[in-house]
């Protein structure tokens, strides 16, 4: 059976503007490839694509199998039929995409890792990409977008209330200790770290949940250079202070001077 023309099968392609051989020489170029590499690679006969883009008279339009076989190798669609719908895109209008984006609150997100173990320095801290949350669900929690930040938790001490690479959002304006809860502070050192805080006469203690880790004193002037950074509000899921099992006595408050690392 001879070859077929292909231009006859295919009345959808303009082979007068584009044949066949064109658009596989140019997919070869494409590609960076040549013609015996591709029919080596996807075992096609000898000669399968060669024979098309021979620049002679010699040159063959293949069968319709033999095509199909070609555009499957060189990554290309072979199709025959009508015309395809497309899918129209669904588009947005201005309005819609500031409605929609206006729904959320984009929170700071800082590169410092808040150490469970031994601390991190959080000198020069650098801003990574925000971190965005629904308003009513900040609304729900009480909490301003502005005065909150996301920060990243390292080590295991705080396991297994708090793992490894936890994103955590702390509320910036909680600097009025509360016994028992968890808070993001900046330590004597300078290291940044996350721990549960217990007030005690003249000072606090350094809690974490893993009991394999020691409970941390900062006595008098010690105590006064822990600077706060927030207390936990989040860290995938709302962390609800009853959860943290404050102290049945009533909680006691000490505010400490500190400004933002």
């Amino acid at each position: 059976m001879s070859n077929p023309n292909l231009s006859g099968i295919f009345p959808n392609m303009d082979f007068e503007k584009k044949p066949f051989e064109q658009i596989i020489a140019e997919r070869l170029d494409e590609l960076g490839t040549n013609a015996f590499a591709v029919e080596q690679a996807a075992d096609l006969t000898k000669d399968a694509i060669r024979s098309v883009i021979r620049p002679d008279s010699k040159r063959a339009l293949p069968r319709i199998d033999k095509a199909r076989k070609i555009c499957e190798a060189l990554g290309l669609e072979f199709y025959i039929g009508p015309p395809r719908a497309v899918e129209p895109t669904v588009q947005r209008s201005n309005h819609e995409t500031v409605q929609l984006l206006s729904d959320f609150a984009f929170i700071e997100r800082f590169d410092v890792s808040l150490s469970a173990g031994p601390g991190y320095n959080g000198d020069n801290a650098q801003k990574l990409a925000p971190v965005a949350f629904h308003r009513d669900y900040l609304a729900e929690l009480g909490l301003v977008a502005e005065k909150c930040v996301v920060c990243t938790v390292r080590g295991d001490s705080m396991e297994p209330e708090l793992s490894e690479g936890d994103l955590v959002l702390l509320d910036r304006r909680q600097s009025d200790l509360r016994d028992g809860q968890v808070y993001g502070i900046v330590d004597i050192e300078g290291d940044t770290r996350i721990k549960k805080i217990e007030l005690i006469d003249d000072g606090l203690l350094l809690r974490s949940e893993n009991p394999d880790y020691s409970t941390e004193l900062r006595q008098g002037m010690d105590a006064n250079r822990v600077k706060i950074i927030g207390m936990l509000v989040w860290n995938g899921h709302i962390n609800d202070a009853s959860r943290q099992m404050p102290s049945r006595q009533t909680p006691r408050r000490r505010k400490f001077k500190h400004e933002w690392i």
